[in-house]
């Protein structure tokens, strides 16, 4: 192999790094977004109002969902 080939696989070699990298990070970004819409719809539904317990085989829905 001459200089030029070596030179050229490792550009090629460091742009396949630098992507990875980007990739990754990308999908870290995501993950931290899944994971904050996650914590906040857990919040919405402790906060949501519970429908009343009835005796008897009557039901009550809660029109929160």
């Amino acid at each position: 192999m001459d200089t030029s080939s070596i030179g050229g696989s490792s550009l090629l070699m460091r742009n396949d790094q630098t992507q990875l990298a980007l990739s990754t990070t990308m999908m870290k970004q995501a993950a931290t977004q899944l994971n904050q819409v996650s914590n906040m719809l857990a919040q919405n539904a402790a906060q949501a109002p519970q429908p009343a317990a009835k005796s008897g085989n009557s039901f009550n829905f809660s029109t929160y969902a």
